[in-house]
């Protein structure tokens, strides 16, 4: 669930996504947020949306998404998109974007982005 999540906060921190974001999962794993949004994960490990979008990671823990976007995660946990945007995660599970957006889940599973 911690991997759903932390990619999940990567495509909520994306560039497109300006406004605060909460999102919570039910106990299916199916994440909704407060802008309609809802995010699945399958057995094979792809997450889906309800607008149509899926994003798979490969067996180097590269992720694809079918909108394009790319994400990679170095030795020292910073993911890339290839858009330019990077995030890190610190110990606190807070992830941080090179824009200056963050995302926290909190004791009750709730992922707030800002």
């Amino acid at each position: 669930m911690y991997y759903l999540r932390f990619v999940l906060a990567l495509m909520i921190l994306s560039p497109n996504n300006i406004v605060a974001q909460t999102c919570t999962t039910d106990m299916f794993g199916t994440m909704r947020c407060n802008d309609g949004t809802t995010y699945t994960s399958d057995m094979f490990g792809t997450i889906r949306d309800n607008n149509g979008n899926s994003w798979t990671t490969d067996m180097f823990g590269t992720t694809r998404g079918s909108n394009g976007s790319t994400y990679t995660t170095d030795m020292f946990g910073t993911t890339r998109d290839n858009n330019g945007n990077s995030w890190t995660t610190d110990i606190f599970g807070t992830t941080r974007g090179s824009d200056g957006t963050t995302c926290t889940t909190d004791l009750f599973g709730t992922l707030r982005c800002y």
